[in-house]
C-alpha cells in the first residue's frame, strides 16, 4: 500500500551477499579475488591397527587428523580472517591412513596401522599444516608398538605384553587435537581386555575402562553455515561385545568379539569418515576357538 509521502508498505526486499564456500577434497589451488576468507584446515585420520587372533588382545583406535583455523599453530573458533594473495593458493589434502592388516605370511599376527598425512595450504607467505593422526598400539610379534603421536594421538593396545601406552597429540603447546586413550595392560576381574580410543580434536579418546574405548569427539565449527564436528578419533578394539564408539565427527567403531567356526563373524574395526579427518577403529580380539586370520583395524578418513 502506497502512503502519502511516497513510502510503500510492505516486505522489504534487501539486497543478499551469499556467503561463498570453497571446499576441498582433494589437492588443487584456490584462486579468488577476494582479500580475505576463513580457514578451516583438517588432516587425515589415522587407521586403526590390528588385532593379533590370540586370546584378549586389541588394536587401538587411530587419532583424528589435527584441526587449524585461521591460524598456522590451533584450532580455536574465534580468530581473525586470513589475508589471501592474489595468486592461486596451493591446497593439500591429507589422505588417511591404513587400517592395520594380518602379517603375511602368518595371517593370525596382525600389524600397526598408518598415519594420517598433513593437510597443507600456503597462503600469503604462511604455511598452514594441520598434522596426521597418529595410529593406534598393537602387540604384533609381542613388541611393544604403542599408540603413534599425531594432530590427535593413537589409542594403545589392549593387553601386555607391549603397546598399551596411548600417543599424544602435537606440537605442544599449541595443539591441534588431544591424547589417545591407554589401552589395558591388565584390566579388573571379570572385565573384557580393551585398547584404547584414538584422540580427536575436542576430546581425548577413551582409555580401557570397562564399557569405556570410544574414540575422541569431534570439534565442532559453523563454517558451512551449519555447526558440523570434524575429527573424531577411532575406537579401540575390545574383547567383547559392544563396539566402542567411533567419536562423533567421523571416528571409526573399534571391532570386538569376532566368532570362528563355519559362518565366522569378523571382529575389524569400522573406517573414519571420508573428509572429516575421522581416525579408524581398531581390530576386536576373537573368541575361543581362535580362527586363522587377526582382526583388522580400518582406514581413517581423508582431510580437507
Amino acid at each position: 500500500m502506497a502512503l502519502s509521502n511516497g513510502g510503500i508498505i510492505g516486505v522489504d526486499n534487501d539486497s543478499v551477499t551469499a556467503v561463498k564456500i570453497t571446499q576441498f577434497t582433494s589437492s588443487g589451488t584456490f584462486d579468488t579475488s577476494d582479500t580475505t576468507a576463513n580457514l578451516l584446515v583438517i588432516a587425515g585420520g589415522a587407521g586403526g591397527s590390528a588385532s593379533p587372533n590370540g586370546p584378549g588382545q586389541c588394536g587401538g583406535g587411530g587419532g583424528a587428523g589435527g584441526v587449524l583455523y585461521n591460524s598456522a599453530t590451533t584450532r580455536p573458533t574465534d580468530n581473525s580472517a586470513i589475508s589471501l594473495p592474489a595468486s592461486p593458493v596451493p591446497v593439500t589434502v591429507g589422505a588417511g591412513g591404513g587400517g592395520g592388516t594380518a602379517h603375511g605370511p602368518d595371517p593370525a599376527e596382525g600389524r600397526q596401522g598408518a598415519n594420517g598425512s598433513d593437510s597443507v595450504v600456503v597462503a600469503d607467505s604462511v604455511t598452514y599444516s594441520a598434522l596426521g593422526g597418529g595410529t593406534g598400539g598393537n602387540n604384533f610379534g609381542g613388541g611393544a608398538n604403542h599408540g603413534a603421536n599425531g594432530g590427535c594421538g593413537g589409542g594403545g593396545a589392549g593387553k601386555a605384553p607391549g603397546g598399551e601406552n596411548a600417543g599424544g597429540s602435537r606440537p605442544a603447546p599449541a595443539n591441534q587435537g588431544n591424547d589417545g586413550g591407554s589401552g589395558s595392560g591388565s584390566p579388573p576381574a571379570n572385565s573384557p581386555w580393551t585398547a584404547g580410543g584414538g584422540g580427536g580434536t575436542n576430546t581425548a579418546g577413551g582409555p580401557a575402562t570397562p564399557g569405556n574405548s570410544s574414540g575422541g569427539g569431534g570439534f565442532p565449527y559453523t563454517i558451512t553455515g551449519e555447526n558440523i564436528s570434524y575429527g573424531g578419533g577411532g575406537g579401540g578394539g575390545k574383547e567383547a561385545a559392544p563396539n566402542s564408539a567411533g567419536g562423533y565427527g567421523g571416528g571409526g567403531a573399534g571391532g570386538s568379539a569376532g566368532t570362528s567356526g563355519p559362518s565366522p563373524t569378523p571382529g575389524h574395526g569400522s573406517a573414519g569418515g571420508a573428509n572429516t579427518g575421522g581416525g579408524g577403529g581398531g581390530g576386536g580380539t576373537a573368541v575361543s576357538p581362535i580362527g586363522a586370520d587377526a582382526q583388522v583395524g580400518a582406514a581413517g578418513g581423508s582431510g580437507f
